[in-house]
């Protein structure tokens, strides 16, 4: 296998109902590559988009996506600051005050609180896009968080012109971010800032229109899948694209439904599959499927599923199941 790096596909080849080649561009070289299986984990569902497969994009309601969020690094962060926060003033962590007690059972913390602060910095206009909470998840290194604070609303993260001009506001909003912080959240004053993305965040964009539409319904009933590659249990986490709004709803505590085969699929371009967030499903399905661990289960899934149509000589469509499971299971794949 060869790894081919800072490759951008620019145009492909359909013939037959099938993907035959792919054009693609590296350093002002332009060439083709041909496979039996091509899978899109671009996220924003480029190859499947360039194929001409039908896809969706955005809110059933208005086309709108969840906002876009640049995220940055902090160091020297006073951790135990706000582990002694969290003890004597527990009322400033939304989540955790249903819990009170659990950051001791945790070696590191993920945290989201200080409202009245953040509305404070609203109303002063210090800060000056719409977010209602302070949200950092701490690293495996001491006193370094991840910040994922940034707003970037109104933009389309498939529009060339709009995405960049998302990033530069995404940037503006760290540094805004970074100075409020160090200035008004404890356990933040000698807080430096390491490193931002290296592009801003993408939550939502084009979702492949799928043998299978994973619905709300499946994740709330636990569904699993008769031809599932994967299992998610994260709850469905809208960002609204409104506005600071985060909606979020929970599964029961330790369940989890799982992803169909199907939903990478699609019923145009037959050896196309999607891979990771563009899968097919509802927005707010997305909300729950969207995140890393869950995307990148997805594309091992997808691996997979080639790799045992190519052993087994048949199309996808055909796959043998207890096959494609044994694969996965044997990996340490759970599907429960």
């Amino acid at each position: 296998m060869k790894i081919l790096y800072h490759t951008t596909v620019v145009d492909v080849e359909v013939e037959g109902g099938k993907l035959q080649a792919i054009s693609c561009l590296c350093a002002a070289h332009r060439f083709a590559l041909q496979a039996k299986y091509f899978i899109d984990a671009s996220g924003d569902a480029d190859l499947i988009a360039l194929a001409g497969i039908p896809f969706e994009q955005g809110r059933e309601t208005d086309g709108k996506d969840q906002p876009m969020t640049m995220n940055f690094k902090l160091v020297d962060v006073d951790i135990q600051a706000i582990r002694d926060l969290m003890d004597s003033n527990v009322e400033l962590f939304p989540f955790l005050a249903p819990k009170a007690g659990l950051q001791h059972q945790a070696s590191r913390l993920s945290f989201s609180g200080f409202q009245e602060i953040m509305q404070e910095g609203i109303e002063a206009g210090e800060i000056t896009f719409d977010r209602d909470i302070v949200l950092a998840f701490e690293t495996n290194a001491a006193g370094e968080v991840i910040v994922n604070m940034t707003r970037v609303l109104e933009k389309n993260p498939v529009d060339p012109i709009q995405l960049s001009e998302a990033e530069t506001e995404g940037r503006r909003q760290v540094w805004e971010l970074y100075s409020f912080l160090k200035s008004h959240i404890p356990g933040f004053g000698k807080a430096r800032m390491t490193f931002s993305g290296p592009r801003i965040g993408i939550r939502s964009s084009r979702r492949l229109k799928g043998a299978y539409r994973i619905m709300v319904a499946d994740l709330l009933a636990e569904t699993r899948f008769e031809d599932a590659i994967s299992a998610c249990g994260y709850p469905i986490d809208i960002h609204s694209p409104d506005g600071a709004a985060t909606d979020s709803t929970f599964l029961r505590e330790g369940g989890y439904y799982t992803i169909p085969l199907r939903s990478l699929l699609n019923e145009q371009v037959s050896n196309v599959l999607a891979a990771g967030r563009n899968i097919s499903c509802e927005f707010a399905a997305h909300a729950s499927l969207r995140v890393s661990p869950s995307a990148g289960a997805i594309g091992q899934g997808a691996g997979t599923a080639v790799a045992v149509a190519l052993q087994a000589k048949t199309d996808l469509s055909h796959l043998p199941i207890p096959q494609l499971h044994a694969t996965l299971k044997s990996a340490g794949v759970f599907l429960g």
